[in-house]
């Protein structure tokens, strides 16, 4: 039920009509929101852009259930390229993304961020390796969001990144037993 609500079909992808809009955010709004927001703008040009955007607006993917946002973390940006944007110096999230960390923060106001799963985006952004600082992107996105990551527990090194890119308190979990396939 909860994943209907938000994808509205389980093979829905991003930028998809099936997607749950939860919000709108114009271009004024994000401008006075998101600090860091011109500095984007060489890679992507002004807001809204075309990623996450309705071309009007910003626009945040996923449902709230009363005090509780499930969102749709916004894609890479560089899909043929991802890693372009951990290893590229001018390399730069998206409007979109960059709006989807304020919503979270200061028009949802959560009091804190849980992901979910592998290979999120936040951690992989740009910025230095260790030792981040306010210019690094992972840090100007979840600004002063607490931040806790679930993470399969056979993929320590991923989960380490997270801990250390994007201040997150990582919690493992196993990884479900392989079934015999019978094939032996």
């Amino acid at each position: 039920a909860i994943m209907e609500a938000v994808l509205n079909d389980p093979e829905a992808r991003i930028n998809s009509p099936e997607l749950n809009v939860e919000y709108r955010m114009n271009t004024d709004e994000y401008y006075e929101l998101t600090p860091y927001a011109r500095d984007l703008e060489e890679n992507w040009g002004p807001a809204p852009g075309n990623l996450n955007s309705d071309g009007q607006n910003l626009v945040i993917y996923g449902k709230k259930f009363g005090n509780v946002f499930i969102g749709v973390q916004p894609s890479f940006g560089y899909e043929g390229d991802p890693m372009r944007l951990l290893f590229a110096k001018s390399a730069s999230p998206h409007h979109g993304f960059a709006a989807y960390y304020t919503y979270l923060e200061k028009i949802f106001k959560a009091d804190a961020v849980l992901h979910f799963g592998t290979h999120g985006s936040l951690e992989f952004m740009p910025g230095k390796q260790v030792g981040m600082s306010g210019t690094c992107y992972p840090d100007r996105l979840i600004n002063s969001l607490p931040s806790a990551y679930l993470y399969a527990a056979n993929n320590p090194s991923e989960a380490t990144i997270a801990k250390r890119r994007s201040y997150s308190a990582t919690v493992s979990y196993l990884t479900p037993p392989a079934e015999n396939a019978g094939l032996y």
